[in-house]
């Protein structure tokens, strides 16, 4: 499995021992941002232009202070780049305390000239909203990049469903719904937004629940070991591939903090008029 040896380049050589815990989590924030914002070839984007021109995504701008950190990433990608009918996308999200960082990389598998992209943004918790934008960057993929770029599963640009063959699936149940998104959670395909997917997936992993009408982020546990923003919550949409018609997402945790599971996998499938829904686990070696 290539999954663990995708980072961000986030990983750190050396543990910090020795300072309190409040003054170790300061240490490594600070060291997260720098190797995470701080990084050639990224354009950094105005915040204020972003969440902008994000607004014609949101039909309820009043819920937008529940969303995720994961659906903003997700609304903002889509809001500041062209529609793809067929494309690949990869989320990865770690964080540092309460401290979010994400990396959107998307992929074109369609014949158009849009280039594949990436996008990092760094969210933090402030009073009612869950996730307050702090910084956006966006850099282009170039095709070398590209071609020999693994995602998660298959090559990136492998004009093939990744998702089938990953895992050992067992059926699931869909999970609880209920909630209005603030935006639009169906294309014009008639397929949920890579956000609206990725919420439902992410209620699907107890990372978020739903309260009444209304999506509540949790949040996914930080694994011991991995606080310095190392992604360890993955997340992967192929819409398109590889017919119209048919997008197949999975979304899971590595480095559980759990003596017998190391992983924790769902699967969505959506033709546009169904959805089906699978999970897998993976045990941890030498576990009971």
């Amino acid at each position: 499995m290539r999954i663990v040896a995708i980072v961000l380049g986030l990983l750190v050589a050396a543990a910090m021992a020795g300072p309190a815990p409040a003054q170790q989590t300061d240490n490594m924030l600070g060291l997260a941002y720098s190797t995470f914002l701080d990084r050639p070839g990224w354009e950094r984007f105005d915040i204020a232009k972003v969440e902008a021109d994000s607004q014609a995504k949101l039909a309820d701008a009043g819920a937008a202070g529940r969303m995720s950190p994961i659906e903003k990433a997700l609304v903002y990608v889509d809001a500041m780049e062209p529609p793809l009918g067929k494309s690949r996308t990869l989320l990865r999200y770690g964080q540092v305390g309460a401290v979010s960082f994400i990396e959107v990389d998307r992929y074109n598998l369609g014949t158009s000239e849009v280039p594949h992209v990436a996008w990092r943004f760094n969210f933090e918790p402030a009073g009612e909203v869950a996730a307050q934008l702090k910084n956006a960057l966006r850099r282009e993929i170039p095709a070398d990049e590209a071609t020999a770029t693994d995602c998660l599963i298959a090559e990136c640009l492998e004009n093939k469903a990744s998702t089938e063959g990953s895992f050992a699936w067992k059926a699931g149940e869909a999970p609880q719904g209920g909630w209005a998104p603030a935006y639009a959670k169906a294309a014009e395909s008639g397929h949920a937004v890579s956000a609206f997917a990725a919420a439902e997936m992410a209620v699907a992993l107890n990372i978020a629940g739903v309260e009444g009408d209304k999506f509540v982020w949790r949040g996914p546990e930080q694994p011991e070991g991995m606080t310095d923003g190392s992604p360890f919550l993955f997340f992967l949409d192929d819409r398109g591939i590889p017919d119209e018609g048919r997008n197949d997402a999975i979304m899971g945790m590595i480095r559980l903090n759990d003596h017998a599971l190391a992983e924790m996998w769902t699967r969505r499938m959506d033709d546009g008029a169904t959805v089906g829904w699978q999970n897998a686990v993976v045990g941890r070696s030498g576990a009971p």
